[in-house]
C-alpha cells in the first residue's frame, strides 16, 4: 500500500517534482520511498530505500535526476516489513520493468507459489512483487496493454499499479478498487493516487474508475475497461484547484475528516489483508487457551470490549478485557503456560501494551498481536500477529483504525468459532460479505450522515458536558464516542451504560444538558431505552439519538446492518459529531493539546 506518483513529458523534468509529489502523498505511507525512470538510451534505473521520504530523499538522489518519464512511490508497510527490499518500485527477474503498487493482492501466496514453480525468483516478502513477475513476459511486446488488462481479470484484491518498462517511454496503469488519476499538464501527463497532489503540475485530472487500465504516452493516453477490453470514451474530468495546505490531506481541511471518509475503503482493505493461514493459527491458539485476555488502551481497549460479544456469541469463549496499564496489577498473577494474550495497539508501540506482553511472555503466555503497523514492537513480540491494514492514520483521534480493528476482531472470533465448532465456513463467508456490504452502504451514505450531523451541531448550543449512553454491543461505542468528544472537541464527556445512567448520573441532567443515546440493537434492552428517553425528556435534557431506524430533529440515522457490525455503523456519526463540534468550537482537531498518536513512554 502507499501513494503512487509519476509523469510522462515531452521534455525532461527535474526529479524535484517526484519528491514534491511523494511529499504530498505522505499521508498514504511513510515506511519507504523510491522511483524508477528511463535515461536517454531507454535504460531503466531504479532507486529506493526504507524510511520517510523527507529523511531518505538525499540518499536516493530523487531531486538530482532529469528525465521525461518516471514513476515513484511512498510505502505503507502492511505486508512485508519496512525494509529496502520491500520498498517500491518492485522489479521482475531480469530488472527490465518496475512496478509501484497501492493496495492489497488478496490471493498473492497462491500466485507467488505458481510463479516460483515456473522459475521466478522473489526478492521481497511483499504481495505487490507478484505483479512485476506476472508482467515479466510482456517486456518485449509492443502492445503490452492487453497483458496489463489481463492482470486485472485474474488478480483479486483491492489495488492499483503503475508499470514502467525498459525501452518503452509509456506508463501502464490499472485500477482494481484503489484510486488513480491522470493529470493533464502543459507539456505532458502525470499520474497520482489523488487529485490534490497534482496542484501546480496539472490543470485538469481524469479520474480512472474501478476496473480500468490505461497507457499514457507523451502525446496522449487511452483508457480501457478491464472487463470488456473496450476503450472508455466517457471519463470523469475534474479541475485541479486546491488551497495551499490541503495537498497532503487529499483536499480535506483536517486529517480526522479525511480518515473518517476513508472508513469504507479501509474496511475493504482490512478483509482483503487478513490472511487465512494466520487467522487459522491465531484461532487455534485462542481455542486451546487455558485462559485468555484482551489488553489494550484507549480506542483499542474499546474495540477489545466489542470483541467480548463476538467471542462469546460466535465461539462460546469468555475473554477478559483489561486495560494494558492495569494488567500488571490485575491479571499478571493468573498468567502462565496456556494463557493467551490478544494485544491490540494501532501503532504497535504503546508502552503499556509492550510492557504487559513482555511480562506475560516471561510467564509462558502466547501473544496474538493486532496492529496497524507491520514492523512495530508489537509484531516483534507477538507469536502471531494480524495487521488491520487500515492505512496510515495521522490524526490523533483514531477513527478508521477503530472500525478496522473491530472488523479484524470479528473475523478472528468467527474463525475461532469455526474451530470450536460453533459456526461453519458458510457463516464466516457471510460475515465477510456483510462487511463488504456495509462498506458499500457507508460509501454511499457517509455524505448524508455528515450533512445530518452538521445540521444538528449548527442548530444546538451548550456543548460543554455530555453523556453518551447505550447497552449491549453498543455500550463500548458509547465509551469510544465520549473519548472522541474529549479528543476532537475537548469537551467533558462521559460514556455510561444505559441502566447505570439511572443510578446516579441522571441527577446532572437538566434543561439543555446534552445526552446522546445509541439505540441498543438487543431487543431486550429496548424497554429500558424507552424509559431513559422519557426520563431525559421529562427533565428537558437535550436528547440526541443515533439509530438505524429513527429519524427527526433529535435523531441521526445511520446505515442498517447486522448486530455484529452495529458498532461500526453507529460510531461513524459520533466521530463526525465530535469532529463538527470541534470545528465549531475552533479546536485543534488533529493535534489535541497534551496528546500524542502513540503513548510510547
Amino acid at each position: 500500500m502507499g501513494g503512487i506518483f509519476g509523469f510522462v513529458s515531452r521534455e525532461k523534468i527535474s526529479g524535484k517534482i517526484l519528491y514534491e509529489g511523494l511529499r504530498r502523498l505522505i499521508y498514504r505511507g511513510y515506511d519507504g520511498a523510491g522511483y524508477a525512470f528511463l535515461d536517454d538510451k531507454g535504460k531503466l534505473i531504479v532507486r529506493k530505500k526504507a524510511g520517510h521520504i523527507e529523511k531518505i530523499w538525499k540518499d536516493i538522489g530523487i531531486t538530482e535526476i532529469m528525465s521525461d518519464i518516471a514513476i515513484a512511490h511512498t510505502r505503507y508497510a502492511n505486508r512485508g516489513w519496512p525494509k529496502d527490499e520491500n520498498t517500491h518500485p518492485l522489479q521482475d527477474c531480469h530488472r527490465r520493468l518496475a512496478v509501484v503498487v497501492d493496495g492489497i493482492i488478496k490471493d498473492y501466496e497462491n500466485i507467488r507459489n505458481d510463479l516460483t514453480r515456473e522459475g521466478h525468483k522473489f526478492i521481497s516478502t511483499t504481495d505487490a512483487e507478484v505483479l512485476a513477475h506476472l508482467l515479466e513476459d510482456v517486456t518485449d511486446k509492443e502492445n503490452k496493454i492487453d497483458d496489463v488488462i489481463g492482470i486485472g481479470r485474474i488478480v483479486d484484491g483491492v489495488y492499483a499499479f503503475a508499470a514502467l518498462f525498459q525501452g518503452d517511454r509509456r506508463i501502464y496503469v490499472l485500477t482494481h478498487g484503489q484510486p488513480l488519476v491522470i493529470g493533464i499538464g502543459e507539456n505532458g501527463f502525470y499520474i497520482s493516487s489523488d487529485i490534490p497532489s497534482l496542484h501546480g503540475f496539472a490543470s485538469e485530472a481524469v479520474v480512472l474508475g474501478d476496473n480500468m487500465a490505461g497507457v499514457i504516452g507523451r502525446d496522449g493516453f487511452t483508457v480501457y475497461d478491464i472487463m470488456t477490453g473496450g476503450e472508455v470514451k466517457q471519463l470523469i474530468r475534474k479541475r485541479v484547484k486546491y488551497p495551499a495546505g490541503l495537498w497532503d490531506k487529499a483536499g480535506y481541511p483536517h486529517y480526522m475528516l479525511k480518515e473518517i471518509y476513508e472508513i469504507p475503503h479501509a474496511l475493504r482493505q482490512t478483509i482483503n489483508g487478513l490472511m487465512d493461514k494466520y487467522l487459522r493459527l491465531a484461532a487455534m491458539i485462542i481455542q486451546g487457551a487455558r485462559n485468555a485476555y484482551v489488553i489494550a488502551n484507549g480506542t483499542s481497549l474499546h474495540a477489545g470490549l466489542v470483541s467480548l460479544y463476538y467471542f462469546a456469541d460466535l465461539a462460546k469463549i469468555d475473554l477478559e478485557v483489561v486495560s494494558a496499564a492495569e494488567f500488571p496489577y490485575y491479571g499478571l498473577e493468573h498468567v502462565g503456560t496456556g494463557t493467551v494474550i490478544i494485544a491490540i495497539s494501532q501503532s504497535g508501540e504503546t508502552s503499556d501494551v509492550i510492557r504487559s506482553i513482555k511480562l506475560a511472555k516471561q510467564r509462558g503466555a502466547v501473544i496474538v498481536g493486532v496492529t496497524n503497523m507491520v514492523g512495530s514492537r508489537l509484531t516483534l513480540e507477538s507469536n502471531v500477529y494480524l495487521p488491520i491494514s487500515a492505512g496510515p492514520e495521522i490524526a490523533v483521534p483514531a477513527t478508521k483504525t477503530f472500525t478496522s480493528t473491530i472488523a479484524t476482531l470479528l473475523v478472528l472470533a468467527a474463525y475461532t468459532g469455526m474451530h470450536t465448532g460453533q459456526i461453519g465456513q458458510g457463516d464466516v463467508r457471510m460475515i465477510y460479505s456483510e462487511i463488504e456490504e456495509l462498506s458499500k452502504r457507508l460509501q454511499h451514505e457517509l455524505p448524508r450522515i455528515d450533512r445530518d450531523v452538521t445540521k444538528i451541531v449548527e442548530s444546538r448550543e451548550g456543548w460543554d458536558n455530555v453523556y453518551v449512553s447505550s447497552s449491549g454491543i453498543n455500550y463500548p461505542v458509547a465509551l469510544e464516542a465520549a473519548l472522541k468528544l474529549k479528543e476532537a472537541a475537548i469537551l467533558h464527556s462521559e460514556g455510561v451504560q444505559l441502566g447505570e445512567l439511572r443510578h446516579g448520573p441522571m441527577v446532572l441532567v437538566r434543561p439543555g444538558f446534552p445526552v446522546i443515546l445509541i439505540k441498543p440493537y438487543e431487543e431486550q434492552a429496548l424497554e429500558l431505552y424507552d424509559k431513559v428517553v422519557r426520563e431525559i425528556k421529562s427533565k428537558k435534557g437535550s436528547l440526541l439519538v443515533v439509530s438505524m431506524d429513527e429519524e427527526g430533529e433529535n435523531a441521526i440515522r445511520t446505515v442498517h446492518t447486522i448486530k455484529y457490525l452495529a458498532p461500526i455503523a453507529n460510531i461513524i456519526p459520533l466521530q463526525l459529531l465530535a469532529y463538527r463540534i470541534g470545528v465549531k468550537l475552533g479546536r485543534p482537531i488533529d493535534t489535541p493539546p497534551g496528546l500524542a498518536k502513540a503513548v510510547t513512554t
